[in-house]
């Protein structure tokens, strides 16, 4: 073998020497020696008869004979020939170095050689004794066999025992033969791997210096002889003599093509815009040397470059882009200092990289500064409308990354390719994102108010920012997740071509653990690389989705104080109505609006926190309408004249529909996010760890799920299961999220917000109480005063007899209770047009619960005007006291049924008139007698307290007394409203027309009951009172 190595060693080292020989001749030319004689000279020099005489002699000859053609002087003549001379020595000189050099070049790699032969020979010996072994078993083997066939060929079948055993040596020798030639096969294959590798591992390790050394280098045939000799050396693994200094080799030619590797796949990546074959190229060999990874990022880095441009082009920041490409660049140049080549040929190539690296740093420099940064114009409607566009444009550069890096990596690694593009396009601009969407939209939650000033600065000059910003901008970037996923190339694609992949990687094992590790599960690496793209791209808003309540508040709040501001201003009492209905529903669509962000960036993840900020938005909102309605009521209370107006009715009305469709919509708006925290339990569950296994990967994904995975990575990226009441596991956001929605039964269900739900009580007590004011303000007057009127002090005349009768006969209602039973009357037309239209009289409806808690305050004043006070339930006992149906049986005798006005046969034949009306007729009739049935009572108690704070009382003006009792029954029979008129109006006006006898006694059987009751305590009282005043002794 070293016999065989060694001619080729000196055939290379005479390669060496006539390539410095004719590299030093060539400085001759210089000189003034033709070609002609340069060739003739290098020849001499190269044949094995070379003598110096004969070089000087053809050399000196030539000179003079040059000389001789020439008309010189002798002088000049001697001048040249000394030149000349002095040129020759310096040639020969310089030959003679370099061939002292070639020879001790020779002579080491000689020594190192000549061990390596040996091993090599001692390698062969080793494997030829094996073989050798093997075949001297495979030939005894055949010889046994052969003589075994011999003897039972003579013994014949005489012993059946031997011919058994003969039998089972037969069958065993084919095993053990094939056994035997398996393992000589197998020696043999080793020992051709070991002698190849053996045989060629100089040879190839020569070459690759030549390669290297030629201009341009030779790398990809470097590139295929270092795979070659990796090969090698893994076939050569087995033999300790020589693997150090293999390695070494290996490591150290690996490091010289990585650094000569660099420049050329620089340039191509310069040019891949226009030549797809050099990056090819560069793929082939970075994959040979097992660098893919380097080749990769090399590759991502210089895709995006124009997009970062693009997106600092908007509100400044090229400074930052300029610091990091010339940052970069100057980390590419510490390549070229790892000092594996010596000599000129080395600062050649390190030239050759410096040159390249300033080109490329000077085109990416031209394009950074050939951009405009407009800084002082730039506002929140600016970025909202350049984000589409940006998104626009790194759809439209995934696009033709698709087609372009299925090209050059090949169709597995594509996927991956153009996810890590997309990740280095928003790599660079995660934080300037960030900081956009503080200074243009809305103030990062927690950042101090300095934020928050230059944002509504910003939202001041162009109407936009806030929160729905923020939305509309994270919506944006969903949707253009979703269409960058499908840029990404099909997965079903990249799963057939696996098994394809895994057999061409059998043939291809010579790549080291790096380039294995990359390439092993291109699906599952892409798939990771797709979601930590999705989660960089979206980290900007992850403060606004982990402090959404928070960020809501101001501009939330803000809202509602321009809103409250306006209902404040509602004082007029004609014009409350429109102004109010425009301003009373304004909140819900702001609570919708903030639903369906909390949908979009949460994703049902910190429920809770949403909904009580929103149910604090709406509840305020409430409260300032009952505000407004309080100072309605006050005003239309004082403002109104001394005759009856409709049109405050109808006002007032109105207001009560608006209080009504603001119940409505309250509860509307309640089983409409009950619905959407459903739904998006459901999302959590089944789209909240997307993209987190290869082998439930979508085709496609719809901006849903991608919102539903980033929610969870934003709110809750390691949720915790527990028990959702059924034994199953669930994540506690969707048991959370559950327990809001309710259950079927929405009686057992607890409201969403319940702070809302209260205010909106107040409002609606608000409103009853408004129409109530304005209902009964003219009663209220009209009776305000009547317990001083002097009409009560009247005795009349002195005689009882038949005059007097007569008189009474003609005594009349007073004005005051004429104006009151009027009003009643001309209530019923107020009320009948408004209650003539259903759907106004259908959200009236919504709010007339507990409407007769409006008129229990004169009924309460009644009560202690007759000097005495509830001790048990108060609530109750008004209410029996004010409906009556209880208290006949304490002051009703059989013979003044008639009198007290017992309607009840009148009631029953209504009860089958409206029976026979239609359902709209009938709810019409209701919604007009429930009202006039609460003025009624209203207006019944307040003149029951009047009455009883008369002072005193005659026999002229407790018949006055009866007569306007008497005719406001009358109205109350004429008004047909059920419960009226009240038993105890019947009853004090026959105790102030009561002779003393009787009414002393009756007060004496009063004393004597037993039965207790606080209704009953009233109605003695009140016969105490009359008594009293009426000046009778009891």
């Amino acid at each position: 073998m070293s016999t065989n190595l060694s001619p080729q060693r000196t055939a290379s080292g005479s390669m060496r020497t006539s390539s410095s020989l004719s590299a030093a001749s060539s400085l001759s030319a210089n000189s003034g020696i033709d070609s002609a004689l340069e060739e003739r000279l290098s020849s001499l020099l190269a044949s094995p008869n070379f003598s110096v005489s004969q070089y000087l002699n053809i050399a000196l000859t030539t000179s003079t004979n040059d000389t001789n053609n020439a008309t010189t002087s002798p002088e000049e003549e001697e001048q040249q020939l000394e030149q000349r001379m002095a040129s020759l020595a310096l040639q020969l000189q310089m030959r003679t170095q370099s061939c002292h050099d070639e020879i001790g070049r020779i002579g080491a790699e000689l020594q190192a050689i000549v061990p390596r032969c040996a091993a090599d020979v001692g390698r062969l010996q080793v494997g030829l004794e094996g073989m050798e072994l093997d075949v001297r078993g495979l030939l005894e083997g055949m010889d046994y066999d052969h003589h075994r066939s011999g003897v039972t060929k003579k013994t014949g079948s005489s012993d059946n025992a031997d011919v058994g055993a003969g039998m089972g040596e037969k069958k065993d020798d084919p095993l053990t033969t094939l056994h035997s030639l398996l393992n000589l096969r197998t020696h043999l294959t080793t020992s051709r791997a070991i002698l190849s590798a053996a045989s060629s591992w100089d040879e190839t390790i020569n070459s690759i210096p030549m390669l290297l050394s030629t201009t341009p280098p030779n790398l990809v045939e470097a590139v295929a002889a270092l795979s070659q000799l990796e090969q090698g050396a893994r076939a050569l693994h087995g033999m300790p003599e020589g693997r150090e200094e293999r390695e070494n080799a290996l490591k150290k030619l690996r490091s010289q093509l990585e650094v000569l590797l660099k420049p050329q796949l620089l340039h191509a990546l310069k040019k891949m815009d226009t030549r797809l074959g050099p990056l090819q190229q560069c793929v082939g060999m970075y994959g040979s040397l097992g660098k893919m990874e380097v080749m990769r990022e090399e590759y991502v880095k210089m895709r995006p470059l124009e997009i970062h441009t693009l997106w600092f082009s908007f509100g400044g920041g090229s400074s930052n882009v300029k610091g990091k490409e010339v940052e970069k660049k100057s980390d590419k140049t510490n390549f070229d200092d790892d000092g594996f080549f010596e000599g000129e040929e080395a600062k050649e190539k390190n030239e050759d990289e410096e040159e390249v690296e300033d080109f490329d740093f000077d085109e990416d420099n031209g394009n950074v500064e050939s951009s405009s940064f407009p800084t002082s114009q730039s506002t929140a409607k600016q970025f909202m409308e350049f984000l589409p566009t940006f998104y626009e444009s790194v759809l439209e550069l995934l696009s033709k990354e698709r087609t372009q890096s299925k090209l050059v990596f090949g169709p597995d690694l594509a996927p991956s390719i153009v996810a890590r593009v997309l990740i280095e396009c928003f790599k660079p601009i995660v934080t300037s994102f960030e900081k956009r969407l503080g200074n243009y939209l809305c103030p990062v939650p927690g950042k101090g108010l300095s934020m928050g000033m230059s944002s509504s600065i910003s939202r001041a000059n162009d109407g936009m920012g806030g929160t729905e910003a923020i939305a509309a901008a994270y919506e944006s970037t969903i949707q253009f997740l979703s269409l960058a996923y499908d840029q990404m190339e099909a997965w079903n694609g990249s799963s057939n071509n696996e098994e394809s992949k895994d057999s061409k990687k059998g043939s291809a094992e010579n790549n080291n653990n790096a380039s294995q590790s990359a390439s092993s599960d291109p699906a599952n690496e892409a798939l990771q690389t797709i979601r930590s793209s999705f989660l960089l791209i979206a980290s900007p808003f992850l403060p606004y989705q982990r402090n959404l309540a928070e960020a809501e508040r101001d501009p939330m709040g803000e809202a509602a104080s321009m809103v409250a501001k306006d209902v404040r201003g509602v004082v007029n009492f004609e014009y409350a109505a429109e102004r109010l209905g425009d301003l009373a529903p304004f909140m819900f669509p702001l609570a919708e609006a903030a639903i369906n962000r909390f949908e979009l960036l949460n994703s049902g993840y910190n429920a809770p926190a949403t909904l009580n900020s929103i149910d604090k938005l709406i509840s305020n909102h409430a409260a300032e309408l009952a505000i407004a309605m309080g100072t309605l009521s006050t005003n239309a209370s004082n403002s109104s004249g001394p005759e009856f107006d409709e049109r405050h009715v109808n006002c007032a009305l109105e207001i009560l529909r608006i209080a009504g469709m603001f119940k409505r919509n309250l509860r509307s708006f309640e089983y409409t996010v009950r619905d959407r925290l459903r739904m998006l339990s459901k999302e959590i569950m089944v789209d909240g760890a997307l993209l987190e296994e290869s082998n439930d990967v979508p085709d496609e994904l719809a901006p849903v799920r991608i919102r539903a995975m980033l929610a969870r990575e934003a709110c809750d990226p390691s949720p915790a299961y527990i028990d959702d009441g059924t034994g199953v596991k669930c994540p506690t956001s969707v048991v959370q999220l559950r327990r809001l929605a309710g259950s079927a039964n929405k009686n057992e269900t607890p409201p969403l917000f319940p702070k809302a739900l209260n205010s909106t009580s107040r409002l609606a007590k608000s409103c009853l109480s408004l129409v109530f004011e304005v209902c009964s303000a003219i009663p209220e007057r009209q009776l305000r005063g009547i317990s001083a009127l002097p009409v009560w002090k009247q005795e009349g005349g002195g005689n009882s007899g038949d005059g007097d009768n007569e008189e009474s006969y003609g005594i009349l209602p007073q004005s005051f209770i004429t104006h009151v039973g009027e009003h009643m009357l001309a209530l019923v037309q107020a009320l009948e047009p408004f209650a003539s239209d259903t759907d106004a009289l259908g959200l009236a409806n919504e709010i007339m619960v507990g409407v007769m808690e409006v008129a229990v305050q004169p009924w309460k004043e009644f009560v202690a005007a007759a000097g005495c006070s509830f001790t048990g339930d108060e609530k109750s006992q008004l209410e029996i006291l004010m409906r009556g149906k209880d208290l006949t049986k304490y002051f009703l005798e059989e013979e003044d049924d008639d009198a007290l006005g017992d309607n009840s046969g009148e009631n029953d034949d209504d009860e089958e008139e409206e029976e026979e009306e239609d359902a709209d007729a009938k709810a019409s009739a209701a919604f007009c007698n429930q009202w006039l049935d609460v003025v009624g009572l209203a207006v019944t108690g307040r003149l029951l307290e009047r009455t009883m704070r008369i002072p005193r009382l005659g026999r002229k003006g407790a018949e006055h007394l009866s007569t306007d009792l008497n005719y406001i029954m009358n109205v109350f029979t004429a008004l047909g409203v059920a419960g009226h008129p009240h038993p105890l109006l019947g009853y004090v006006a026959q105790l102030v027309t009561l002779d003393e006898e009787s009414l002393r006694s009756k007060i004496q059987r009063r004393r004597v009951d037993t039965e207790v009751s606080e209704a009953l305590e009233v109605i003695k009282r009140a016969e105490l009172r009359i008594a009293y005043v009426r000046s009778i002794s009891v």
